[in-house]
């Protein structure tokens, strides 16, 4: 592509959101917290019984849902109109926790948001263009999908709908904690 076809392409497209991992996730937010000001954070827990599916190395080939129990710490702030994301892998078969073994903390992912009903043209487009499709899932309406554009630029890239979700009551918690109460860990 020339530049002026990469600047039209790239004219509406939306970058969403940033995402680390960690191995502590109440440690990591409070640095975000103390040395950057950046949150509060929505904290959540997400498992195979609160999210629809999740499926590993998915693709055009199909994908292996994944059947046993895995679960994920996750904490989301907004800094204006972009989302920060931290993850923390507690158990099972997930992305994160082979990254965090391969990499230690830090970034794992940059999310573009993409409408429903381009979503899945995108992600065939992407692997098609040599970065696969790692994993799927969907959490309410939330769908997205993890490429391996780590061979390239060093992180994962994500694809998703970002869609607003109201999640059940208590299935949220606020840090920092201010109600003395200790988040498991």
């Amino acid at each position: 592509m020339t530049n002026k076809e990469l600047e039209a392409y790239n004219k509406n497209r939306k970058i969403w959101q940033v995402c680390a991992i960690t191995d502590n996730l109440e440690e990591t937010l409070q640095q975000w917290v103390d040395r950057l000001k950046i949150g509060p954070w929505k904290v959540r827990s997400f498992n195979n019984e609160n999210m629809d599916w999740m499926y590993l190395e998915h693709g055009k080939r199909g994908g292996k849902k994944v059947e046993e129990p895995w679960e994920m710490r996750i904490a989301i702030t907004m800094v204006g109109d972009f989302e920060i994301e931290v993850i923390q892998p507690v158990k099972g078969p997930t992305i994160y926790q082979d990254w965090l073994d391969r990499h230690g903390p830090g970034l794992h992912h940059i999310k573009e948001k993409i409408s429903d009903e381009k979503l899945e043209d995108v992600m065939y487009e992407f692997e098609d263009n040599g970065v696969p499709i790692m994993s799927t899932g969907k959490f309410f309406s939330d769908i997205h999908a993890y490429m391996n554009a780590e061979p390239y630029v060093g992180f994962i890239y994500e694809l998703g709908n970002c869609p607003f979700i109201e999640v059940p009551e208590g299935m949220t918690r606020i840090f920092p904690y201010e109600d003395e109460e200790t988040e498991e860990k």
